[in-house]
């Protein structure tokens, strides 16, 4: 059985997830990888960087001269994609304008074609839901050609991944199964495994208010002193000492080489202290929570980001989800809306085409929005809210550990949660929210039923090193796992 291998991760188990497929009888004809990890390729696989894969840029020894462009009839039947493509690629090519990026999604979707015809995979597994606009495409051919797509999920809790085995917006279907045939269950805390209840009972105490580990690995990964010190090349270069040569020979570079390079940091620093940027926007909208009025509570994403596009649909425009909020919201309600504390932290305070110019500004615009400070205690809000409401962001879920209804208008890997409403416009949010008024309400049980089903359908697994930080699972039975996952999916025996 062939196989595509969308899977660009710079790590040495790559080795081990290659050779545990091909042991179970999987050909690895195509790899998208990440640069350096080549030497992990079968001899005759297709190795296809996904630095050139995002800049539309073709394999080395692929002759795209076989490839014509697509077809109107082609590119008709992909018109819901290329939306989505098109936002994608705020994250490769920002500032690029519409027609270059539908000039350079039409040469990936050519490409793309012209790859599934010649090497006519069986399966494309990826690592986590597409979207990076290049396995975006790929996904939808796949989807459109009939060829089996599988991308996995790293969860909440640690060393604990799920497998999205078809359609990425249905989640995954094994937790759909185990938890249809457990919701009458009477099951206790008692019944869950002890990494899952670790992690859920402290999460509903009154008291609890840490802060979620995700966060502060991404803190600390776009931190100064990482950047500088734990960035791996540099953490290398110290200890082969080559960084006592290289270091003075690339302040030499930035300061006669680029000359530019001179002017670039004072310049920064004073656009950011006299003119606008994305912090001092926020701030001039920003106001204290009165936390006696009735409120929903939205978090807002760190975009661009899989939880908003492709995983939020139409409604990667949080914009565009909080005037439907605000159309939805009972009269006496407000919307508390606070920004991510990673946004700034990951992707800076210039204005970008995620965050442009009057984003804060016109939120703070639409009725009944009021956009609080960012140091705004999540958990508190949660806990005072009416009901949380999200694209598809984890504030959800820990809203209804709490027993707090939510409301989704994403595609979040716990969709199918009790205590998840589900609105997709103005009439289903309105009703939504008028069924939490009249008292709707989620029981412990149904959640205890949830997590145990959850229990039963995760693979013991994690593809981002962060996920697997506090679970004793190494690297290498992460991978092992992951293909046993894959081969059990394709029904093949190892």
């Amino acid at each position: 059985m062939k196989i595509f291998l969308i899977w660009p991760a710079g790590d040495p188990h790559m080795g081990t997830l290659i050779s545990e497929l091909e042991k179970g009888g999987l050909d690895v004809v195509y790899w998208v990888c990440q640069p350096g990890t080549e030497k992990y390729a079968p001899e005759k696989t297709v190795v296809h960087s996904y630095v050139d894969a995002m800049f539309g840029l073709p394999a080395k020894g692929v002759d795209v001269s076989e490839f014509p462009p697509p077809s109107a009839e082609i590119l008709n039947k992909f018109h819901r994609a290329e939306s989505v493509i098109l936002t994608m690629m705020n994250r490769t090519v920002a500032g690029l304008g519409t027609d270059e990026r539908k000039h350079l999604y039409y040469a990936m979707l050519g490409y793309w074609f012209g790859v599934f015809e010649k090497y006519k995979p069986d399966a494309v597994i990826f690592p986590i839901s597409p979207h990076f606009a290049y396995d975006y495409v790929i996904y939808e051919l796949a989807r459109f050609l009939g060829v089996k797509t599988m991308a996995f999920y790293d969860t909440l809790i640690p060393g604990r991944a799920l497998l999205y085995g078809g359609d990425i917006l249905d989640g995954s279907k094994d937790l759909l199964e185990a938890f249809n045939k457990n919701k009458k269950q009477k099951f206790s805390v008692h019944d869950l495994a002890k990494d899952i209840r670790e992690y859920y009972e402290p999460r509903i105490g009154e008291s609890y208010n840490s802060v979620p580990s995700a966060i502060m690995e991404q803190k600390r990964n776009y931190s100064f002193f990482h950047r500088i010190f734990l960035e791996p090349k540099i953490k290398q270069s110290i200890r082969d000492l080559s960084f006592f040569y290289k270091a003075p020979r690339y302040i030499w570079n930035v300061c006669w080489q680029k000359k530019w390079d001179l002017f670039k940091f004072p310049v920064v620093f004073v656009r950011r202290l006299f003119f606008s940027n994305l912090k001092k926007e926020y701030k001039a909208f920003e106001t204290r929570p009165d936390l006696n009025k009735k409120f929903v509570y939205f978090p807002l994403h760190v975009q661009p980001e899989c939880t908003t596009c492709p995983e939020g649909g139409v409604f990667v425009n949080q914009i565009l989800t909080l005037e439907t909020i605000s159309a939805a919201l009972p009269s006496d309600w407000v919307i508390y809306v606070k920004e991510h504390p990673i946004q700034w932290i990951r992707f800076g305070i210039d204005y970008s085409d995620d965050r442009y110019r009057g984003y804060y500004e016109k939120m703070a615009s639409i009725p009944k929005v009021r956009i609080l400070p960012i140091n705004t205690n999540s958990y508190e809000l949660i806990r005072r809210s009416e009901a949380v409401v999200t694209v598809a962001g984890s504030a959800a879920w820990e809203s209804v550990l709490l027993l707090k209804p939510a409301v989704i208008f994403g595609y979040p890997w716990f969709q199918h949660c009790p205590g998840m409403l589900k609105a997709d416009g103005v009439e289903s949010c309105r009703k939504a929210l008028e069924k939490i008024v009249s008292g709707f309400s989620v029981s412990r049980q149904e959640i205890i039923n949830y997590l145990k089903s959850y229990e039963e359908a995760s693979i013991p697994a994690f593809i981002d090193h962060s996920a697997g930080r506090g679970s004793s699972l190494s690297r290498e039975e992460s991978m092992k796992n992951v293909a046993r996952t894959v081969l059990k999916e394709l029904k093949i025996k190892n």
